[in-house]
C-alpha cells in the first residue's frame, strides 16, 4: 500500500473529509489533524506526505509543522499571525513576511468575491423587535382614491399589546380594512393617518375612540411612503 493509500484510509476510518480539515499540525513523533466539528485525530505519518496529498490551492504550510486550511482563516495579522476559525493562533514563517501578505491579499480578495450581501429585512419583518413590547405598536397601509384622498387603511402589523387595548385578536385585524373590522369607527382617523403616510410628518394624537372605549394617545410616523406606523395607549 502506498503512501497515498495509506493517507486515504486514515482518513476514510476517522470520517474526515478533506474540506473539514482545519489545520494539521506535527508535535512530539504525531501529525495531529484538527476538524472543524473540533475532533483531533493522531497519526504517525509524517506532515510532509500528508500536506503532499492535500490541494494546494487550499491548504498552506505556514511554518514547519503546521499545514493550514485556507477557508479556515479567520485573520492574518502583519506580522505573520495566523489566527484560525476556533480561535488558535499560528505564527507564520517569520523570514517569509511577503508570502504572509500575499496570503492576506488573496484571503481579503475571495472573501470580497465570494460574500453575499445580507438581504434587506422588509418592514414587517422589522416590526418583530416590536412583538413583545409592552406598549401597543402597528403598522398600517393607507388606501388612497384617484384623488389621492385616504380612504381607507389596512394593518399590516400588530403585536400583543395591540391586542389589548383594541380588545380584538391579532389575527382578526391583520390584513384586513379597519373599518370593515371596526365597523363604526370615526373616519376622523383616516385624515391624521392620511397625512402621516404620505408626508412623512409626525403625529401626536389625543382622541377618544368610540370603538374600544377609550381614550388614546397614539404617536405615528412613516416608517416607509404610504405607511403609518403608531404606538398607541390609553390616555392619563
Amino acid at each position: 500500500m502506498d503512501m497515498e493509500q495509506k493517507i486515504t484510509k486514515i482518513l476514510k476510518k476517522n470520517k474526515i473529509e478533506q474540506e473539514e480539515i482545519m489545520y494539521i499540525r506535527h508535535m512530539d513523533s504525531h501529525t495531529y489533524i484538527y476538524t472543524a466539528d473540533q475532533r483531533e485525530t493522531s497519526t504517525y505519518i509524517p506532515l510532509k506526505h500528508i500536506y503532499a496529498v492535500l490541494p494546494k490551492d487550499n491548504f498552506i504550510n505556514i511554518q514547519k509543522g503546521v499545514v493550514v486550511s485556507v477557508k479556515f482563516i479567520a485573520n492574518i495579522d502583519n506580522s505573520g499571525m495566523y489566527t484560525m476559525a476556533d480561535g488558535t493562533v499560528f505564527k507564520g514563517r517569520s523570514r517569509m513576511p511577503s508570502q504572509h501578505r500575499k496570503v492576506k491579499k488573496s484571503l481579503e480578495a475571495s472573501y470580497a468575491k465570494h460574500s453575499v450581501p445580507a438581504e434587506p429585512l422588509s418592514l414587517i419583518e422589522c416590526c418583530r423587535i416590536h412583538d413583545n413590547s409592552p406598549v401597543a405598536f402597528c403598522i398600517i397601509q393607507l388606501v388612497f382614491n384617484d384623488d389621492g384622498h385616504g380612504v381607507d387603511f389596512i394593518v399590516r402589523y400588530c403585536n400583543k399589546q395591540m391586542e389589548i387595548i383594541e380588545g380584538i385578536e391579532a389575527e382578526k385585524m391583520l390584513n384586513r380594512s379597519f373599518y370593515e373590522v371596526f365597523q363604526n369607527s370615526d373616519k376622523k382617523w383616516i385624515v391624521q393617518h392620511s397625512d402621516v403616510a404620505l408626508n412623512g410628518t409626525v403625529r401626536r394624537i389625543k382622541s377618544y375612540s368610540t370603538v374600544v372605549g377609550k381614550n388614546l394617545d397614539i404617536i405615528c410616523y412613516q416608517p416607509e411612503p404610504g405607511y403609518c406606523a403608531c404606538f398607541i395607549k390609553e390616555a392619563e
